[in-house]
């Protein structure tokens, strides 16, 4: 009987999960009955954080927590409790009816950030490589803080800070000069102790050296960049973000290690960079 409720819990609730690119979200929930109401636990099997935003519609149920509410489920955690509901009317059944919630990968309650943190720059000791386009850029980067170096293919890429691979994708080997080839990137994403998350993209067919779940090193080598995907030449992008609460990405403005040991608050277009450290 348990089994039967909750499936049709889960059918009228229409939890949807929120979500961008080819992310594989591991969690589930559990509904735990007592005379006076019912109990929702969700567990997560993710390697980072997930938020859990409440939309639920019972009848003759009180809820613990309203509406609209962000509930944060630590990376790999177990039979978190989420909500109770209890009965108003003691007498009398409860039920949901249709609601609508969702779960969105990442802690989207978590703003703050270290806005002074320098990161390497993303090739070999030794070599230099011109920004193709810029922060806000006109070919793919408008209201982005995200940075194209113009890289043949094959060539090296290095962490440019320290952190946990979140999500890999290396098997794709399509490319176009269309936003619809978006799909077909080749990437790797890297999750930070402060909760953004750099994402370095095109990388060439199985060009990635790390796997989800690895922990890597600051100037770690990574993979060798591409042209897959969308693009229009060989290259490689980098941006930093965080995801906000409506589930859109926000790229971060990121100073970076330049030559002679110069902070550089923002990458320049067209301009060269040496890597020499």
């Amino acid at each position: 009987m348990k089994r039967i409720i909750l499936i049709v819990l889960c059918l009228i609730f229409n939890l949807s999960l929120a979500q961008k690119g080819d992310w594989t979200t591991k969690y589930s929930q559990r509904w735990e009955n007592y005379d006076g109401g019912t109990k929702l636990y969700v567990s997560n099997d993710n390697l980072l954080p997930i938020t859990y935003k409440i939309g639920y519609n019972p009848v003759n149920l009180k809820a613990s927590k309203p509406n609209g509410t962000f509930i944060v489920i630590p990376a790999q955690s177990k039979d978190v409790l989420i909500l109770d509901f209890v009965k108003i009317e003691a007498t009398k059944g409860w039920k949901f009816e249709k609601g609508n919630t969702s779960i969105y990968l990442g802690d989207v309650t978590d703003t703050d950030y270290d806005e002074d943190y320098v990161y390497d720059l993303p090739f070999e000791k030794g070599t230099s490589f011109k920004v193709g386009q810029g922060y806000n850029g006109d070919i793919s980067h408008q209201d982005k803080y995200a940075i194209d170096f113009d890289m043949p293919i094959g060539t090296k890429v290095y962490a440019c800070r320290e952190g946990l691979v979140i999500e890999v994708v290396k098997l794709n080997s399509k490319n176009c000069d269309k936003p619809s080839c978006a799909d077909f990137n080749n990437y790797v994403k890297i999750l930070h102790s402060d909760g953004t998350i750099m994402q370095y993209l095109h990388f060439k067919k199985n060009g990635v050296r790390v796997k989800v779940g690895q922990k890597v090193k600051k100037g770690q080598h990574i993979g060798f960049s591409g042209n897959v995907g969308w693009s229009t030449g060989p290259h490689l992008h980098i941006d930093l973000y965080l995801t906000d609460k409506n589930n859109n990405y926000q790229t971060l403005p990121t100073k970076f290690k330049t030559e002679d040991n110069t902070v550089t608050d923002e990458l320049k277009q067209d301009a060269v960079y040496l890597k020499d450290y």
